[in-house]
């Protein structure tokens, strides 16, 4: 695998491929907040043969750039990705988001539809249906809501903070806590912090801004959920909603999936299950 960052504007993303270029379309993998392209290290081997795969470190995130003055919102963020398929010359893909990544991707299929050959829709947050509730629970909301304080204090007491609201998220908290452990370790600097703050603060702006911009159209290409039973982030009612909205924006085409024993984070959880669920959905 070889990495690189990308300029976009003035802010680098860091992002690398993997497999070998075949017929079929390519693969991008979207992670969402908090975490990073490491979120996919299992998923990738499991991926169907014959598809280049492009994973990348969303702004603020892993390798890429701090923000800076540059927005962190689903809005935001699916613009400097649909950027980075123009400037890596890829024309039409298969996307894969997870948490907020599934948001940034939905958005993407639904504003370049020409764009997108495939979707899947990883433990999805920030879709509407569920957003007007912020798919942020409530120790989540808590941290967001305190983002003048973590801006005062040393940057460790954000990062300790986000990991104890993030490991529920995992349905192995020992397993859970090393990834955490990698995930937030750019946040213990200054400038991750900063980031984390934006991103917070960007979740809270992103929710109205994803209802308008996706409820409104349908996204046309073939399209696959896939949810946790166990996602401390989608309830029994929230997952209905989330469906009946991923049923309506498609007319009724999508696929729906829903894994055992699987809190939120799927593609480390349950990565064997993943990487079948994408070649059913890209053999469609």
């Amino acid at each position: 695998m070889r990495g690189e960052f990308v300029d976009l504007d003035g802010v680098r993303l860091y992002c690398y491929a993997f497999g070998q270029r075949g017929v079929g379309h390519p693969i991008v993998l979207v992670h969402g907040s908090f975490t990073s392209s490491h979120l996919w290290q299992d998923v990738l081997p499991r991926l169907p043969k014959g598809h280049r795969v492009l994973v990348l470190d969303l702004l603020g995130h892993g390798r890429s750039d701090p923000p800076g003055t540059h927005a962190m919102t689903v809005a935001a963020h699916a613009a400097r990705l649909e950027r980075l398929l123009d400037v890596m010359g890829v024309r039409e893909v298969m996307l894969v988001g997870h948490g907020m990544g599934a948001a940034i991707a939905a958005r993407v299929a639904h504003e370049h539809p020409e764009r997108i050959a495939h979707l899947m829709l990883v433990n999805p947050t920030l879709l509407a249906g569920n957003a007007a509730e912020g798919l942020l629970n409530r120790r989540v909301r808590r941290v967001a809501s305190m983002v003048w304080l973590w801006k005062r204090l040393a940057p460790a007491w954000l990062a300790s903070a986000l990991h104890s609201v993030l490991l529920p998220c995992f349905a192995h908290r020992d397993t859970g806590a090393r990834s955490l452990d990698v995930y937030l370790k750019p946040f213990r600097l200054r400038e991750g912090r900063d980031a984390a703050c934006a991103q917070l603060s960007a979740l809270q702006r992103s929710r109205g801004d994803t209802v308008e911009a996706l409820a409104s159209g349908a996204i046309r290409c073939p399209t696959a959920l896939v949810l946790g039973d166990s996602d401390p982030f989608l309830d029994d009612a929230r997952s209905a909603r989330v469906m009946d909205w991923v049923k309506t924006a498609t007319n009724g085409t999508a696929t729906v999936h829903t894994l055992p024993g699987v809190a939120h984070v799927a593609p480390e959880e349950a990565p064997d299950r993943l990487g079948t669920l994408v070649g059913e959905l890209i053999s469609r």
